[in-house]
């Protein structure tokens, strides 16, 4: 989704820059948000216990952001908003809490699952299993990206990829449910 912020922002909201700054801001933040909510929850225990629920919430937020964005009102002028246009909006407040909530519910399912793969691994293997992640995640990124753009160029617009994504949700929620049944 994060790659999607400025194509959406801009084509779908007519929006400038600045509304796609806060877009990243508000993700950051819910993340951070997400991932001390978990940890509050699991009481510092490492597990996915939380994981399967929180990427299913994500999902629904996904598709909450999906209908606000498919619903949005233009600028009757055709101008683009600035921030303050932006957040005088009315449906501003949908908006954003979506998106909060998708990265709050995020960080929840993310953030135990990178402590479990630093957790369960040899401690003279973990520097090595983190830099694998990374690769795997860099590559999953540009093949998401390459996605994006191939579907992109076959007239799939970015706000139908908000659905894909939510689909998506559904199988990582499988994935951890598998994970959290041989581990914890």
């Amino acid at each position: 989704m994060f790659i999607q912020f400025p194509p959406l922002v801009k084509n779908i909201l007519h929006a400038d820059k600045s509304v796609a700054s806060l877009f990243l801001a508000i993700f950051s933040i819910g993340i951070a948000i997400g991932s001390v909510a978990v940890n509050h929850l699991l009481k510092g225990k490492v597990s996915a216990r939380y994981s399967p629920a929180s990427v299913i919430v994500m999902g629904l937020f996904v598709v909450a952001f999906y209908w606000v964005c498919r619903n949005w009102e233009h600028d009757p002028s055709g101008a683009m908003y600035g921030i303050d246009g932006f957040l005088n909006h009315a449906d501003v407040l949908l908006l954003l809490a979506s998106l909060l909530g998708i990265a709050i519910s995020g960080g929840m399912f993310v953030v135990p699952l990178y402590a479990f793969l630093t957790t369960t691994v040899p401690k003279d293997q973990t520097a090595r299993t983190v830099a694998a992640n990374n690769i795997v995640n860099s590559g999953a990124m540009v093949g998401g990206s390459l996605l994006a753009m191939g579907l992109g160029f076959a007239g799939v617009g970015v706000v139908d990829q908000l659905l894909m994504s939510a689909a998506m949700c559904v199988i990582s929620a499988w994935l951890a449910v598998k994970l959290h049944r041989a581990c914890d």
